[in-house]
């Protein structure tokens, strides 16, 4: 029996599938993440998680990375005026947020802040999912 690598922990956890250059493995097995897709910068999870120890704080905690949320909405944006330009499609277009994916506010509120330039609008079924 061979001795487990941090490959095959990758592997078994599919991190190059779910993880789209933003989430890793790196070398002594511990999750990585890259808020924009540098492996350069890519930060430990487990270092976060022993620096809020350091400050009294416990798990579970809730890690946001809004540099993530940011380039998923120029990425979107970008895709959608390509197409566009390749497909010559004149109407107008809007990329619209169903705030029951993720209703926590600071999540709707980084996507309403850095969606302007793009025109990101938000969907809400009800009108308790805005508040």
């Amino acid at each position: 029996m061979r001795k487990w690598r941090v490959e095959d922990s990758s592997e078994l956890y599919n991190v190059e599938g779910w993880g789209i250059g933003y989430f890793g493995v790196n070398k002594d097995g511990n999750v990585t993440v890259m808020p924009h897709r540098d492996p350069e910068k890519a930060i430990a999870i487990k270092d976060i998680l022993d620096e809020l120890s350091l400050k009294d704080v416990s798990c579970p905690v809730l890690l946001r990375f809004p540099e993530i949320l940011d380039e998923r909405i120029e990425t979107i944006s970008k895709c959608f005026k390509n197409a566009s330009s390749e497909y010559n499609f004149s109407g107008n277009y809007y990329t619209v947020y169903p705030v029951k994916v993720n209703q926590q506010r600071p999540v709707v509120e980084e996507i309403v802040r850095y969606g302007q330039k793009f025109n990101i609008g938000l969907e809400a079924g009800s009108k308790p999912e805005l508040h």
